[in-house]
């Protein structure tokens, strides 16, 4: 007779539980991008972590539709680590105010704004396609990176306006927005000249034209300082970019380099500035901060005070 092989209780149990954990780890998602079109319907496409899978939801709120994705698809989702925010504009206030109520998301999360269609856009898309499109253009001096705070913060000021990177038609450039819909998108040399309006470009290259000669210049580190003065009836607003860097070719006149590099930024602002803050009525690096710093905007409304704004700037370069 055969002596039967009896397994413990406590390893039966064991077990049982690790089949259970394993398969409640394969029921959870953690959602890493949220691509959303925010319309009276929201439809959304999530992509996970460690996942080639999309999942896709619709709902009257943000959250309505997270869980229809949730119940449709058979996962158990979790924000808490969400890196990517890409959404259309419409009602894009509400959106992200809802995401950061929700105290499982960071308001690290970074925005940008995809203006057509950007659930199919996260759909069709490699998990890393547009973190790292973000990232690179920030560090090349084209966008200013930003996240669901500072988005807030900006919808919150006087103007009630914020400028986010948009994703259209294969490029990446700056946008200005207000809580409800897209104002207008900025073309590459005003989203250049934003970067450094909010100051703290670094590690680039500046091409130049030096005589004839291509010329790079390279810039270490940078920082910007905006100033208001009141002077009648008008306000000056001096824009201070400190630049550290160098020319890469030695054979070259430092001061004609300096020259160039100067008015190369001088214009970059300059076209910002004409897009933003003439044309859009958008306060999009401090400068109603600056003004009321120094006690001078004499309770003018925001719109009261753009026609009395004059700009300078004053670009010091060191090696």
């Amino acid at each position: 007779m055969k002596a039967k092989r009896l397994i413990p209780p406590f390893l039966l149990l064991l077990t049982l539980s690790g089949c259970s954990g394993r398969s409640e780890v394969r029921d959870k998602g953690f959602i890493r991008t949220i691509g959303a079109d925010c319309n009276d319907v929201q439809t959304i496409s999530l992509q996970l972590y460690g996942s080639d899978e999309v999942l896709t939801g619709q709902g009257t709120t943000l959250f309505s539709a997270i869980a229809d994705s949730e119940r449709t698809q058979g996962k158990n989702l979790f924000a808490g680590h969400l890196e990517l925010f890409a959404a259309s504009p419409e009602n894009i206030y509400k959106n992200l105010s809802s995401l950061l109520q929700n105290n499982r998301i960071s308001p690290s999360c970074s925005v940008i704004c995809v203006p057509e269609n950007a659930a199919g856009l996260v759909a069709e898309s490699e998990s890393d396609f547009l973190p790292e499109i973000i990232d690179s253009s920030s560090r090349s001096g084209i966008i200013v990176k930003k996240n669901i705070s500072s988005v807030i913060d900006d919808l919150l000021g006087v103007d009630c306006k914020a400028a986010v990177p948009v994703y259209k038609d294969g490029e990446i450039y700056m946008s200005v927005i207000n809580g409800e819909k897209l104002i207008g998108i900025l073309s590459r040399d005003e989203s250049k000249g934003l970067c450094w309006l909010n100051g703290g470009i670094k590690d680039i290259y500046l091409p130049l034209d030096i005589n004839g000669r291509n010329v790079d210049f390279y810039v270490r580190k940078s920082s910007t300082k905006i100033t208001a003065e009141k002077q009648d009836d008008k306000i000056n607003i001096t824009v201070e970019i400190k630049i550290n860097g160098n020319a890469e070719e030695n054979d070259i006149d430092r001061e004609s380099v300096k020259k160039n590099v100067a008015e190369q930024i001088s214009g970059l602002c300059a076209k910002t500035i004409a897009k933003t803050v003439t044309g859009m009525k958008a306060d999009v690096f401090g400068i109603e901060k600056s003004i009321n710093a120094r006690g001078i905007s004499e309770n003018r409304t925001w719109e009261d005070l753009i026609p009395n704004l004059n700009f300078y700037y004053k670009i010091k370069i060191s090696e």
